[in-house]
């Protein structure tokens, strides 16, 4: 009976080492990723922080200015307050 290799143990040899490489990478995956991960939570706070800046000065600036614009414009009834006048004089001659 023939051997489908020159050596007898070489493919229990090769299955064997490749089932200690898969047990390798199944221990140092998830500390990979941890790592990995914590890695880019960093840098990616480290870009939002910049843009949390940007964004925290950007609306100051609109809050003054729709302030700003609120003080400048009058009130509704202001300009001529006769609306005021008819509307309790109708009120009125409707209830008597």
């Amino acid at each position: 009976m023939e051997t489908p290799s020159k050596k007898p143990g070489l493919w229990a040899k090769n299955m064997g080492l490749v089932g200690i490489g898969l047990c390798a990478l199944c221990c140092a995956l998830p500390i990979i990723g941890i790592v990995g991960g914590t890695g880019f939570l960093a840098v990616l706070s480290l870009y939002a922080e910049k843009i949390a800046v940007v964004l925290l000065i950007i609306s100051g600036g609109l809050f003054a200015y729709w302030q700003y614009k609120k003080r400048q414009a009058p009130p509704a009834c202001s300009v001529d307050c006769a609306c005021k006048e008819e509307h309790t004089e109708s009120k009125a001659a409707n209830i008597l």
